[in-house]
């Protein structure tokens, strides 16, 4: 079954997450609908986000997806309820196996994406922070648990959403530096050692009152904790290329948020984590105008721009993301 706005009502009645005599007050489909079908439903009582996975992300090529990575999001959030403070994460409130929906509790109404404050111009750096502080603290308190291991050993939803599109893409895209980028995604595919979340990015973060609050966990995998750090950072440093006004602040966002989480992390190899971070930065960054579905679409100077500053992120030398950031923001100024 396919959930639509005419059989949602009646499909969240027959599974008891709302009262047969509960009235919904207000639905609406959020998200672009390219790889999970999602709602918002509100009522007097509650707020409730469905999502439905789709077996194929929408775009005309094939691009085939495991449905049952909603089990691997419905997993990480009964974990993460465990390890972060209240009101951070969703609650799940029902998984159907059968037809492959997540319900979960919802944002506050009141609650503000903080894309949409970023794209506004409001660069808030204490949200920055929040998240870094977040990320940290996933990756200390899972650290090396064998039950999560074992638990989150599926990365299939990881490959099919992260390693082939991105990785992938931007290797058969850019030979000269096939190598390393190839390099970057077999490190991803080792045994890992941290619970990953591997969607951390401010379309993903909530604002409710000054806290932050975390949704999408789909591609969640025992993994390398470097990519949660670059798949950020990435994104916030293409909204500063796209803004040019105001990159510095979208650059510091980088590094506010990379600074908080470094000092907390405490796990073995953290520092590694940090230097292999600034590799999978520059071919997370060049994927998101030259991937399977870019996030941009580039003409060819930007796209040039980012293949410059990608490569440089490849092979730097530079360790302190302080200073990194203001390379890239030397590059930028120059073009």
């Amino acid at each position: 079954m396919n959930l639509n706005k005419n059989s949602l009502v009646g499909y969240l009645r027959r599974k008891k997450q709302i009262g047969q005599h509960e009235v919904v007050l207000d639905m609406r489909q959020i998200g672009d609908g390219m790889k999970n079908q999602i709602y918002v439903a509100t009522t007097a009582q509650q707020r409730l986000l469905v999502k439905q996975a789709h077996s194929k992300v929408q775009i005309k090529e094939r691009w085939w997806l495991d449905r049952k990575r909603i089990s691997a999001e419905k997993n990480c959030i009964d974990i993460l309820a465990n390890i972060l403070p209240p009101d951070i994460i969703p609650a799940a409130t029902l998984e159907d196996r059968t037809d492959f929906v997540l319900v979960t509790t919802a944002p506050a109404r009141d609650a503000v994406l903080w894309e949409d404050d970023l794209a506004m111009g409001r660069v808030d750096l204490q949200i920055a922070a929040q998240a870094g502080e977040l990320a940290a603290a996933v990756h200390n308190q899972t650290h090396k648990v064998r039950e999560l291991k074992k638990m989150f050993s599926d990365t299939k939803a990881f490959e099919q959403l992260r390693i082939h599109p991105l990785y992938e893409t931007v290797a058969g895209a850019f030979p000269e530096i096939q190598k390393a980028v190839q390099h970057q995604a077999k490190e991803l595919l080792k045994p890992g050692y941290a619970l990953v979340l591997a969607d951390l990015r401010p379309r993903n973060i909530y604002i409710n009152n000054g806290q932050v609050y975390l949704v999408d966990f789909a591609t969640a995998h025992f993994g390398q904790p470097s990519f949660d750090l670059a798949f950020y950072a990435a994104d916030m440093c293409l909204k500063a290329m796209l803004n040019h006004p105001q990159k510095a602040a979208y650059l510091e966002a980088i590094n506010v948020f990379w600074m908080a989480y470094f000092r907390i992390a405490e796990y073995a190899k953290a520092a590694e984590v940090e230097r292999t971070a600034v590799r999978d930065f520059g071919c997370l960054l060049l994927a998101q105008v030259a991937g399977r579905n870019p996030v941009y679409e580039a003409d060819e100077e930007f796209r040039d721009l980012t293949y410059r500053v990608a490569q440089s992120l490849l092979f730097t030398e530079l360790e302190k993301i302080e200073d990194i950031t203001e390379f890239i923001n030397r590059t930028l100024i120059d073009g």
